[in-house]
C-alpha cells in the first residue's frame, strides 16, 4: 500500500485592499509589468514608470509594445511587493494609453529623470551620462490615465506604509 500525503498550503489573512492602499502601492514601486493585446496578439512586459496624479508615466523604444497599444491604448498594469509567499501585496490598474509629444513629453521625461535620480543618486545619474535631450531624440513618452485600480494583500492585519 502506498502512502498518500495531502498537503494543504497554509494561507493567512487574503483580503482586497482599500482603493488608496492601492494607489500608495503604486506610488511605492518602480517597476511594474504592462499587459496590451490587438486581437490574439496578447503581450506581457516590464516596465520602470512613476505615478503622479491617477497617471502612470512611462518610456519606450519604438517597437512591439508601442505598436499594439498605438492600435489598441486599453492597457492593464500590474505591480507588486512580495516579503515571502504568505506576505505580499498587488495591485492592478487599467487605462489608457497616450502617447506625449512636445512640451508633455518633456516635462514627463523630467519627472522619470528626477525619480531615477532620487532613486540611484546624483554621483551616478552624472556618471551614466543621461542627456534629457538625446533621451527625448529616441524615446517614446507615453502616459497611462487610470480608469480603474484594484489591490489583494495576503498576512498583514494592516497594509505596511
Amino acid at each position: 500500500m502506498a502512502l498518500r500525503i495531502i498537503m494543504k498550503p497554509h494561507h493567512g489573512n487574503i483580503d482586497t485592499m482599500k482603493s488608496e492602499d492601492a494607489v500608495s502601492l503604486f506610488e511605492e514601486c518602480r517597476f511594474a509589468h504592462l499587459a496590451c493585446h490587438i486581437k490574439d496578439d496578447l503581450y506581457l512586459v516590464p516596465i520602470s514608470y512613476i505615478f503622479e496624479d491617477g497617471v502612470i508615466y512611462s518610456h519606450s523604444e519604438p517597437g512591439r509594445k508601442i505598436d499594439i497599444m498605438r492600435k489598441n491604448p486599453h492597457v492593464c498594469v500590474q505591480v507588486e511587493k512580495v516579503e515571502d509567499f504568505f506576505h505580499w501585496r498587488s495591485a492592478i490598474a487599467w487605462g489608457d494609453f497616450e502617447e506625449l509629444n512636445g512640451d508633455e513629453a518633456s516635462e514627463a521625461m523630467r519627472l522619470l529623470l528626477k525619480k531615477v535620480s532620487e532613486e540611484v543618486g546624483s554621483e551616478q545619474m552624472s556618471s551614466l551620462g543621461l542627456d534629457m535631450a538625446a533621451q527625448l531624440e529616441s524615446a517614446i513618452i507615453y502616459k497611462i490615465k487610470i480608469k480603474k485600480i484594484t489591490g489583494r494583500y495576503e498576512g498583514h492585519s494592516t497594509i505596511p506604509q
